[in-house]
């Protein structure tokens, strides 16, 4: 990383500029605007100075020199163009080009070519090689990625990528001089991560993507600047179609929060918006099935529907619930519709299936809620601790930022998961810990108390906190001191000398990063366990300090979206408190109309509510409570019983099966509006693609329905509902390259130092069993998959051919036991179901446990029990205890 702090001048091609100490010639080249030709060479990689493409004068240096790997100094003189430099660059295009193919009309980089351009360029019109060209015979790469090595320019840019950014390694160079060719490991066809990263970085059409072979040239597609539909890491994606339909997905260096960077899910995924099962027409129920209709009979059936209900029973006889899938202006829109024109504050999102643990967490200690640093935090920290975030799967472009930390940036990394380190195709951020405890998922809250009592009894509290707040250290120290070391190391299997090396070095840390992810979130006992995080900052100083921070991840992409517009039953707009007379006042003046006061029902207050009979009516809008959570929780039962279900949806999924009314709504990559991601920053959504059918945007649905239920919500477009959510919340979302990370109220802080903390401090600082694994019982716990987010992604047809299906993933000691291999069929079995899938052996599942993914659940989660919080409601039902049989 270039000094900052010291500059130096130098002249390129006439043109004098000051750069940073320690940049390279060829990026000061393109600071004054001169492209310097190159191939090995990328900003995102370590010099190589392999291709010898990018060669220039020195002054007083007797030869040329690779301006990517030569450091700009003082007084420097550099000359890009002149004779000499340009016959070297036709002599390495002769030495290329000596071996290309020449096959530009059938190659899907034609057009976009690095090769084909310095051709043009440097008019390598003949060769002087007459020795026959090298052909190496085609193989199935994988069924994604497609490759031509006959193409290849030898620059290694795709292997570097793969080790020095990615961490898998699934890449490497067999052979040497002009036979090097780039193959996987192994006489099986390619098996990583597929971020599509090679594809990307390619300079010419050696690595391409099956998906889109053969389909366009760069002039016959529009492009269209957008934000991933999946995770909460808020990727910025370039999404290219022709004749409205989806192409291709990019994303080019610099750009968005991801620099660049995607996983298998944003750069493969694409196709879940085109899946042919799509809806595409109203639907209303009639004599019990589901038929077409137009959009002015649904909409007035609903309309008169809710009018109905509403009359006989009022508001409360309604629920609402929302994805965090859709826009920041859907989500606002949602529920302002449910408090007005309803009339109750019974609504909720996918936010509560534990981004609320954090979030509500993060108001009680530091009055925020969203994250006090950023991404280039993580980059930049000297201490990093993660706790069940499952990161590669679940937000593989954080992920990348932690590697980036501990590999470039040498931070200190910590890690309490539930995988254990092992060397597999996927990258495992357990490998490149320094200490790792590993704990099965739900269980992340002893290892935590363990630090704590580290920090407590190495001394490592802060001194002047420690003066400022002796009553609640005091009482943090005595509940400390109430739980023994041998009891910690019995119920986590670590040393207490792994925990005091932890604490000691978050103690000392500049600038330390707590990040929690979906294990720890959806957890029972997730928000006690945040509120243990935000402990360990406050003991060690580092809550208030620049650069460090709690840093909640989301798995949905606009969970803080949700949040932030008030799509919780407990939260208004601004997040802020529905409980509060002088906040709901505030809000009403900014809508001119009234907000219910009555408490709202949560996602699991509304299954009772329906269950009950207290609930009439409920509008779901992309979300699927009956394929979501446990059978035993009876949400099929419970939405049957309701007088009348209408659902907004993109396919028409179990929940939607149900409904009295369905109607067709517009994905993400079909509208404008704005994305939160889990660090707060807003981002601009754009469509790339016209709706499918008679599809209608989200909040267009909701804005029509609101003037035929005589309270009108009419906007013409989501700019407008942005501008109003300006309005109410001042100085909400601008737009811009990073976002402004929130700055802890020290006054929500000082309330729970002088006794907030009070409440809950018992149950929070209490040892929980390991866990009564009976002999013959194996820890089963839902997992995320690198290859899906939510059921979405499982309608992707690129992403199907990764991974198609569920498989119970078992540590391959565990499977010997069971005398059981890849592919094999097993039973699990407890009192509340069985369920028979196929086996998956996977090294960094620890033994004793197993692992499903959440993705292919929907029989699955009938083993679960569902626990639900008493402070955030959010329902926990990731875990359970089975038994498993081999079956013929």
């Amino acid at each position: 990383m270039a000094d900052t702090t010291e500059t130096v001048r130098l002249t390129i091609d006439g043109i004098a500029i000051t750069v940073p100490k320690g940049t390279l010639v060829i990026e000061a080249a393109r600071r004054v605007g001169v492209m310097v030709p190159h191939f090995c060479y990328h900003p995102k990689l370590k010099p190589d100075a392999n291709c010898r493409m990018c060669l220039v004068e020195v002054e007083k240096m007797p030869k040329l020199q690779t301006s990517c790997s030569t450091v700009a100094t003082e007084g420097m003189t550099v000359r890009t163009a002149t004779t000499v430099v340009n016959d070297a660059h036709r002599s390495v295009l002769e030495f290329i080009l000596a071996n290309h193919p020449l096959d530009c009309p059938v190659c899907d980089q034609g057009g976009r070519c690095d090769l084909q351009d310095f051709s043009h360029e440097y008019t390598a019109t003949a060769g002087r090689f007459a020795e026959t060209k090298r052909i190496f015979q085609k193989e199935y790469f994988s069924p994604l990625i497609e490759t031509q090595m006959n193409r290849c320019v030898q620059c290694l840019r795709c292997v570097r990528y793969c080790d020095e950014v990615m961490d898998v390694k699934a890449l490497a160079p067999a052979g040497r001089g002009t036979m090097t060719e780039i193959k996987s490991f192994g006489p099986h066809p390619l098996d990583c991560e597929f971020c599509g990263g090679c594809v990307q970085i390619c300079p010419v059409g050696a690595i391409t993507s099956r998906l889109s072979m053969y389909e366009y040239r760069p002039w016959m597609v529009k492009r269209a600047d957008t934000i991933c539909q999946f995770c909460g890491d808020g990727c910025q994606i370039t999404v290219q179609t022709k004749d409205n339909e989806l192409i291709e997905v990019n994303s080019e260096y610099g750009a968005g929060r991801n620099n660049g960077d995607l996983c298998a899910r944003g750069f493969f995924g694409y196709h879940a918006t085109s899946h042919p099962d799509r809806l595409t027409k109203p639907l209303i129920r009639r004599n019990g099935l589901l038929v077409e209709a137009t959009w002015e009979e649904a909409l007035e059936h609903t309309a008169q529907q809710i009018a109905r209900i509403k009359q006989a029973h009022g508001g409360q006889a309604f629920g609402g619930l929302i994805t965090s899938r859709c826009t920041n202006e859907e989500l606002y829109l949602f529920q302002k519709f449910m408090r007005l024109a309803i009339g109750t504050n019974n609504l909720d999102s996918s936010a509560r299936y534990g981004h609320m643990n954090a979030i509500q967490a993060m108001r009680r200690v530091q009055g925020t809620h969203s994250w006090t640093v950023t991404f280039e935090h993580i980059t930049e920290a000297d201490v990093l601790l993660l706790v069940g975030t499952n990161i590669t799967e679940a937000n593989p472009i954080t992920g990348l930022r932690v590697k980036e930390a501990v590999k470039k940036g040498r931070a200190r990394l910590f890690t309490i998961e539930s995988a254990q380190p092992a060397i597999g195709t996927i990258s495992n951020i357990t490998n490149l810990a320094q200490q790792h405890v590993c704990m099965p998922t739900a269980q992340f809250g002893n290892p935590l108390l363990g630090l704590l009592k580290a920090v407590v009894e190495g001394q490592h509290v802060d001194q002047q906190f420690q003066k400022q707040s002796t009553d609640y250290v005091a009482a943090v120290s005595q509940a400390l001191a109430d739980i023994s070391w041998p009891d910690l190391e019995t119920v986590t299997g670590a040393a207490r000398e792994t925990f005091a090396q932890i604490a000691a070095e978050i103690a000392k840390g500049r600038r330390v990063v707590i990040l929690a992810g979906q294990e720890l979130l959806r957890s029972a006992g997730g928000y006690g366990a945040c509120l243990q995080l935000l402990d360990l900052l406050l003991l060690t100083g580092k809550l208030t300090e620049p650069g460090c921070g709690f840093a909640p991840l989301a798995e949905e992409n606009n969970d803080q979206g949700a949040v932030e517009m008030g799509a919780v039953a407990e939260l208004l707009p601004g997040a802020l408190d529905l409980t509060s007379a002088e906040h709901r006042a505030q809000l009403g003046r900014a809508w001119k109309a009234d907000i219910p006061s009555m408490a709202g029902a949560t996602l699991m207050d509304m299954i009772d509510r329906a269950q009950s009979g207290l609930l009439k009516g409920m509008i779901i809008v992309g979300e699927n409570p009956v394929a979501s959570l446990p059978s035993h929780v009876s949400p099929k039962e419970a939405l049957q019983k309701l007088e009348f279900l209408v659902c907004q949806e993109l396919f028409l999924t179990e929940t939607a099966a149900l409904a009295h009314v369905v109607l067709p709504a517009a994905a993400p990559l079909e509208k404008s509006g704005t994305f939160t991601n889990q660090e707060g920053h807003v981002q601009s959504v754009r469509p790339a693609i016209e709706p499918a059918g008679d599809s209608r945007p989200d909040w267009e649905i909701l804005s029509a329905l609101s003037v035929l239920l005589g309270t009108p919500l009419d906007y013409g477009d989501s700019k407008e509902l942005l501008k109003e959510i300006r309005s109410v919340l001042p100085g909400y979302g601008q737009l811009g390259p990073a976002p402004i990370p929130a700055k802890v109220d020290t006054a929500a802080t000082g309330r729970y130092i002088a006794g907030g903390y009070r409440q809950d401090l018992a149950p929070r600082y209490t040892l929980a069993p390991r866990g009564s694994q009976t002999e013959g019982s194996w820890h089963i716990a839902l997992t995320q998959s690198l290859f899906h987010s939510g059921k979405l992604s499982t309608r992707s047809k690129g992403l199907i051919q990764i991974e198609g299906q569920g498989a119970l993933r078992i540590n391959p000691a565990d499977a010997t036991r069971l005398a059981v291999t890849n592919g094999d069929r097993v039973r699990l079995s407890n009192k509340r179901g069985t369920l028979t899938t196929i086996v998956k052996l996977v090294e960094r599942v620890p033994q004793g446990s197993v692992w499903f993914p959440d993705h292919f659940a929907q029989e699955t989660v009938t083993l679960f029990e569902c626990t639900i919080d008493p402070v955030t409601k959010v329902p926990a039902f990731r875990t359970s205890s089975v038994s498993i049989v081999k079956v013929a």
